[in-house]
């Protein structure tokens, strides 16, 4: 992805604001990146932290000097990454930060800088700790904390970091933009709903993962259409056993409740965002009942999956209310 021309592009306040920083050398010692999903924060967070470590900023980072690239290995010592999007970040995590950023700066150019990405995601022995850190930063020690959700962020942390807030590109534009990148349609219908950047759908619809749980979701709404027995059985031959991690569960759940709220709009006669699936839409809407209901046990499903519940027995229950309802 081209942070900087999506940045220059779509988010020209905050380009403003990274630039500005960095040309005048006003880097605040924290800052809070907000936007909601699918706005890819967390390659904006690094993207700025390279900026201020660039070999030759114009006037933010160049990407190709030997630091910009480095920092993308994972391998500059002095830039450390903690993605609550993957797993939840912990008080081990930001003791890491503190214990390693509390002696001299590694790097020649001595700074330091560590991105949380979604602190939501935190617990509360960390967001304790990371607390401390920020009311006394060191020198030179820069903080670049991302949230997708601000009302589950501490009113105590907003108020300590410079707040970012970042805009939505409408779907139909990255749906656009990524046909016109060379994605099928059905792809980029899909992943428009995921990620707010026509390069990142681009980069997407060819995972292995995404295009594994694309064809389970259609075959489960085709099954669907055939009736209850088949689709039941094949969550439990074909979706269960493929959803081991949280994160391939928290996808599928996600790209169905797309597909629902696309039922539920076909139904009271909205446009619909999976347009190149309108015919199995159109059958499900006559055969399925109560679809709202099902959405509402979705979502539910959805939540209850941050408790770390058992993924298969979740998954299996929320078929079976599916298809009764």
């Amino acid at each position: 992805m081209e942070v900087g021309n999506y940045l220059r592009k779509y988010q020209p306040v905050a380009y403003k604001v990274f630039s500005n920083a960095i040309a005048k050398n006003q880097i605040s010692h924290a800052y809070m990146l907000l936007g909601e999903p699918g706005i890819p924060l967390k390659e904006i967070g690094m993207f700025f932290a390279k900026s201020i470590l660039c070999d030759n900023p114009s006037p933010l980072a160049c990407e190709n000097c030997i630091t910009c690239m480095r920092i993308d290995d994972g391998v500059y010592a002095d830039v450390k990454l903690f993605d609550g999007s993957e797993k939840t970040i912990k008080k081990g995590n930001v003791e890491e930060i503190t214990d390693n950023f509390s002696r001299t700066a590694f790097e020649e150019k001595g700074k330091m800088i560590y991105v949380l990405h979604l602190v939501e995601n935190m617990t509360i022995e960390a967001v304790n700790s990371i607390l401390k850190f920020l009311e006394e930063p060191g020198r030179d020690i820069y903080a670049i904390l991302t949230t997708e959700n601000e009302a589950k962020v501490l009113p105590t942390i907003l108020s300590r970091a410079q707040g970012i807030r970042f805009k939505l590109i409408d779907k139909k534009t990255i749906i656009q933009e990524s046909i016109d990148l060379g994605v099928p349609k059905e792809d980029s219908e899909m992943l428009a709903n995921f990620y707010n950047d026509s390069t990142l759908v681009k980069e997407q619809y060819v995972d292995k993962n995404y295009v594994t749980l694309k064809k389970l979701l259609i075959d489960f709404l085709i099954e669907l259409t055939k009736g209850d027995r088949q689709a039941i059985y094949f969550s439990q031959s074909s979706i269960i056993p493929f959803l081991k991690t949280k994160e391939l569960a928290r996808t599928f759940l996600d790209m169905l409740t797309i597909a629902f709220q696309d039922l539920t709009n076909k139904q009271i006669g909205k446009d619909i965002i999976l347009e190149s699936y309108d015919t199995i839409i159109s059958q499900l809407t006559k055969s399925l009942h109560h679809i709202d209901v099902s959405l509402v046990k979705i979502m539910s499903t959805r939540t209850q999956l941050e408790l770390n519940l058992n993924i298969p027995l979740l998954i299996d229950k929320l078929m079976i209310e599916i298809t009764e309802a």
